[in-house]
């Protein structure tokens, strides 16, 4: 929530993203709005993306660094 800020509707129902916002989350030309709970996150495309994407390798071994070695048992 670092940086975040209410923001309300215009009188035509626009929602106009304050300038130091729009510098400090680098967006450009294209967005991405992302729900989180009760509030609208706005993200710089390109930054989303890059956010959201992982490569699954890398979650397992994050995955069995937090939780350890998980042990399947075969039929």
């Amino acid at each position: 929530m670092d940086g975040a800020d209410i923001i309300e509707l215009d009188s035509s129902g626009r929602l106009l993203i304050p300038k130091k916002l729009i510098k400090d989350g680098g967006i450009s030309k294209e967005v991405v709005l992302a729900s989180v709970m009760n509030k609208i996150e706005i993200w710089d495309k390109d930054r989303y993306e890059k956010a959201v994407t992982y490569d699954p390798d890398e979650f397992a071994r994050l995955a069995e660094q937090v939780m350890g070695e998980i042990k399947t048992e075969k039929p």
